[in-house]
Order: C-alpha cells, then sequence, then structure tokens
C-alpha cells in the first residue's frame, strides 16, 4: 500500500507551515487531533464512502494529547458519538510507559502498541505519533489498514490448497493457525453444499492474504489445481506484499511432491518435519500474531 500521509505537516510550533501544496496543511485554529481527523476523514471518503458513516474515529471520539521528547502523541477513543466529544491534555508521559528514550521509525510500532495496553484501547481506537517538525510520516496508512481490518473489508484469509487426499494433514495445520488467530479458508469449511466451485474458489482467494500449497506426492497438477495456483498468482500482482504464495514440498526420500511449472518462479520449502513447515508458513505470512500477554 503506498504511503498517501507521508507528507502531511501539522501546523505545530516547529512545522513547516509556511510551505503550501498537496499533504501541506494551512496554520488554522484547529487542533492537531482535528486536523487529522479531517485528512482522515477525505481519505475514508475517497476510499470507502459507502463506510463513511460508521467508520472508527470518524463518527465520534474522544481524544488524549500527550508528549515525549518533543513528538506528539495523540490518542483516539472511538465512541460512535459525535454529539458529546471530549478533548484532554495528559503532559508528557513517562519513559517507562514508552519503553524507550526516543521514538524511532525502528521502535515506533512497539511503542504504540505499549501505549494502547497502558489505556486500553480497542481495535477500533487509534495512536498517532506527529514528529516534532510537524510530520505524520506513516501514521494514517497505520490506522487505515487497522481500520479497514475492524471493518472486516480487508482480506485476511489463509488459503489452504491441497489434495483431497491429504485433507487429515491438512486439518491439523488448519487447527494449529486458528489457535494463533488467523482464518484459514478450507474448501469442506467454506464452500455450501451446492455451491459452484469455480465461484467459491475465487471468492477465497478474493478474501484472502496468502495461498499455502501443499505439494505431496498427491499433488497432482489436475484442472482445479492449476486453477488455484492461476488464482495465486493473480492475487500477487493485484496485492504485491500484501499477499504470500507459500509451498511446501512435503514427503520422504524419493517420495516427495512435484512443485507445478506455474509456482517455481516462487521460492519454495522443503521442511524435514510438520513442525518446521508450521514454522516456514508463520514466517512467510504478510500478517502477524500479536505480543503475547496474559489471558483474561
Amino acid at each position: 500500500m503506498p504511503h498517501y500521509f507521508s507528507q502531511h505537516y501539522l501546523p505545530l510550533n516547529v512545522a513547516l507551515d509556511e510551505k503550501e501544496g498537496f499533504g501541506m496543511v494551512a496554520k488554522n485554529e484547529q487542533s492537531p487531533a482535528d486536523q487529522i481527523a479531517e485528512i482522515y476523514s477525505e481519505i475514508i471518503q475517497g476510499k470507502h464512502p459507502e463506510y463513511l458513516g460508521g467508520w472508527p474515529i470518524l463518527s465520534g471520539f474522544d481524544v488524549k494529547v500527550g508528549s515525549f521528547n518533543g513528538c506528539l502523541i495523540i490518542i483516539y477513543n472511538h465512541t460512535g458519538n459525535k454529539s458529546m466529544m471530549s478533548s484532554s491534555g495528559i503532559g508528557e508521559i513517562s519513559q517507562a510507559i514508552i519503553g524507550a528514550p526516543t521514538i524511532d521509525a525502528q521502535n515506533k510500532n512497539a511503542i504504540r502498541t505499549r501505549i494502547e495496553k497502558h489505556f486500553s484501547l480497542k481495535s477500533s481506537d487509534a495512536v498517532v505519533f506527529v514528529t516534532p517538525q510537524g510530520q505524520l510520516e506513516n501514521e494514517l496508512d497505520i490506522m487505515l489498514q487497522k481500520h479497514e481490518h475492524v471493518m472486516g473489508i480487508t482480506p485476511m484469509k489463509v488459503f489452504l490448497s491441497h489434495k483431497g487426499t491429504d485433507k487429515p494433514l491438512v486439518r491439523e495445520f488448519k487447527r494449529s493457525l486458528e489457535l494463533l488467530g488467523f482464518d484459514p479458508w478450507l474448501d469442506e469449511d467454506a464452500m455450501q453444499a451446492g455451491a459452484e466451485l469455480e465461484r467459491s474458489l475465487i471468492k477465497g482467494f478474493r478474501d484472502s492474504c496468502a495461498a499455502i500449497f501443499f505439494v505431496t506426492p498427491n499433488y497432482v497438477d489436475e484442472n482445479y489445481l492449476a486453477s488455484e495456483v492461476d488464482y495465486a498468482i493473480q492475487e500477487k500482482r493485484n496485492k504485491g506484499d500484501k499477499f504470500s504464495i507459500i509451498t511446501l514440498v512435503l514427503g520422504e526420500g524419493d517420495s516427495k511432491g512435484s512443485v507445478p511449472e506455474l509456482l517455481h518462479r516462487y521460492v519454495w520449502k522443503e521442511p524435514k518435519s510438520d513442525l518446521e513447515a508450521f514454522r516456514e508458513i508463520i514466517k512467510a505470512l504478510p500478517v502477524q500474531t500479536g505480543d503475547v500477554y496474559w489471558k483474561p
């Protein structure tokens, strides 16, 4: 996804507000939190206008504004109520909460997670960092991706491609992925009785962020398997780094699967065990699991 917002500036004391042009916000009486919400609203209006009325933050929020070593930290609490919106300052946030002496590109997401936990934020809330120069960098990209997931419009399933005779093996991988919070797409669960195969497969790939090909000695390049490879390649072209093609060659000794020719352009792995195969899957997925914390 392109960084639409990398050149936005806010009129803080050190912001370059004398410049004008695309990505610049003219100096005015709006608070930085309101300016960010206004920019965000314009993006959602252009990208997801049908969801604008109920979009996180934009349908109503309370805001806390703090800082750390010159970096402005804006915490949005989504309320869904525009008639009652509040704003409060929380001053300089302690290093104990931040967990680092400075905020930079390398640690920003880890610090965001710490702030989210400290203030008990929900998925529909947001934390936005503004540099001392008033620059948003890729902050609204991050907020957009998070809220697209909240609204259920981000393709996050994991398509499991396999031969029917390998279904018991694939079911075990499906259960393990589910334990980590992933949403695997398996034909026996995702396709209703009487569903048209081709249409169901296409929807499965469109709803997915990855396709895992379990290439065993049983994985023969039949028509529907060839179609799945074609669909995966098309999704990779459409989604770029938001879609992964993961090929696992399974078997023992000379009895191993043969990778379909169309998948030769992508790297494949030959794990020695199911555990190693599972690790390869987790490393290759374009999405990640959350931080470790105590179960409620």
